[in-house]
């Protein structure tokens, strides 16, 4: 793009032609003009005519029109081949920091780091970014529905660019991605030119504390980011409006904040969730999420926007596997008792191995059994002591055989759950993902049955005698449909 020089202003104005014609080495191109303001620039064709000719930007062109002023005569000042030295146009980069709307032809040498799109594709769609310059300042890019045809293909996050000319905004929607004051705008004379550039920063993630989001001392209209793991999941809701999930993220101090996830990043949560479930902490990291403020007795919480957030999950990037390193203290890796201090599988230095159940038990329902393999959630849940607390008790009574069942164990017996399990015909087992004994959620299980019209409602809590022989096995209602009547209920923890 180049400007039109200031004496074919005088003989254009008021009447500026649409096209005009450059003429160099026999050939002819049709370069289209652009207002922008009070100024006008050779645009649209340009491009071609420099690649034609194998012109290349730092050339310096001369114009000679001599066509009614329409039909310009090309020449080009100094050698395109062998140039040692050519003569570059003296324009240092302005740096983001300094953009207060003052001016709006920029030249800027930066980074796209993160570009996400609204609306419909072809017809309604555009696109936005964050871009970072050297010293590691960002603004926010819109490159709206009549210009993003002409730059979508050349957008990419994590390339390095030099930008030209924009429209210069407040920076002041309901929502914001960067703390600059302003946003720049793409307009018809707005040049994009993907380079390699050098000392330009990557993503630097803006994680926000959790204690900052408890206590409601952010700004609620800006965009943060937020990493932790899940704590507990609350619940769901999918119908054919939204989609709905929120859960508990916890971070490394043991801080809980709610999170809800909306449409798409509700689904690709609960399909990570289907697949993954017991298979190890799930880390989340949500950027640009909304801080959502505290109403009477609900505390604030987080969610996501959008289109601008990104939803990842477990996957190798750097923050998730260093949370997942500080996490380590409470690694559920499997180890032999130690006396003494200990480096673990994962690499995590202890003082002592933590004692947590892993038990199998006989369950039935009606005339039929099977195992279920219990882990530490549920059986602490169910016998109301930790394995470390019971193995206390069973030294201190003077019981030191380790390989004898400790009496605390017999309080698994004769409970009536409903279980979500997962199967595992390899180790002729089911493995437990949940369970309840609220009886309102046993007796949705029992309407799931093909025969549920013939099953007995449950109408009575009373528990069994663990020492009645007749009830010496857990009992068990467990059923897999579509509907999880369980899915609100905490996640199991990994084993």
């Amino acid at each position: 793009m180049i400007e039109v020089p200031l004496s074919y202003h005088r003989q254009w104005r008021p009447h500026y032609p649409t096209y005009v014609l450059f003429q160099h080495n026999g050939t002819t191109h049709f370069i289209r003009l652009r207002r922008y303001g009070s100024r006008y620039f050779f645009s649209d064709g340009l491009k071609d005519f420099r690649r034609t000719h194998g012109i290349d930007d730092s050339v310096i062109l001369r114009f000679f029109g001599g066509d009614k002023n329409t039909t310009f005569k090309v020449d080009v000042i100094g050698p395109i081949l062998g140039q040692l030295r050519p003569r570059l146009m003296a324009h240092i980069a302005d740096k983001i920091k300094n953009i207060d709307g003052s001016k709006e032809t920029l030249k800027l040498t930066v980074r796209i780091i993160e570009l996400w799109f609204v609306g419909t594709p072809g017809r309604s769609e555009q696109a936005e970014m964050i871009i970072v310059d050297s010293d590691g300042d960002q603004i926010h890019v819109v490159c709206k529905q009549d210009q993003l045809k002409a730059w979508k293909m050349d957008l990419k996050e994590g390339c390095t660019y030099v930008m030209h000319n924009f429209r210069v905004t407040k920076n002041d929607r309901q929502y914001i991605v960067c703390d600059h004051p302003y946003k720049l705008i793409f307009i018809g004379v707005t040049v994009v030119r993907q380079c390699e550039l050098d000392g330009l920063p990557l993503k630097k993630y803006r994680f926000v504390d959790f204690s900052d989001v408890i206590a409601g001392q952010l700004q609620p209209d800006l965009l943060v980011d937020i990493i932790g793991v899940v704590g507990e999941f609350v619940f769901h809701h999918i119908s054919p409006i939204s989609k709905r999930v929120v859960f508990k993220l916890m971070n490394l101090s043991n801080q809980l904040v709610s999170c809800t996830l909306w449409d798409d990043y509700c689904v690709q949560f609960l399909e990570y969730l289907d697949h993954h479930e017991s298979e190890g902490p799930i880390i989340v990291l949500l950027t640009n999420a909304r801080i959502k403020e505290g109403q009477g007795s609900y505390p604030c919480s987080v969610s996501n926007s959008l289109k601008a957030s990104k939803l990842t999950i477990n996957e190798p990037l750097t923050p998730i596997e260093e949370f997942n390193q500080k996490y380590l203290p409470h690694c559920y890796k499997k180890t032999n008792v130690y006396p003494e201090p200990f480096v673990c599988p994962c690499g995590k230095h202890n003082d002592r191995a933590v004692l947590r159940y892993r038990v199998e038990v006989m369950v039935n329902y009606k005339d039929q059994n099977t195992k279920f393999l219990l882990w530490d959630r549920e059986c602490t849940e169910l016998i109301g002591q930790s394995a470390d607390e019971v193995n206390t008790l069973k030294i201190e009574d003077g019981d030191l055989d380790l390989n004898a069942s400790p009496k605390a164990l017999d309080k698994l017996l004769g409970h009536l759950l409903a279980f979500k399990v997962k199967i595992q015909p390899q180790y002729k087992n089911s493995t437990v993902l949940k369970c309840s004994s609220d009886l309102a959620l046993i007796n949705d299980v029992l309407d799931m049955f093909p025969d549920a019209e013939t099953c007995s409602k449950i109408k009575a809590t009373t528990p069994f005698d663990s020492n009645d022989p007749v009830h010496d096995e857990c009992q068990s209602i467990s059923i897999t449909v579509d509907h999880d009547p369980l899915i609100g209920l905490p996640l199991t923890p990994t084993k």
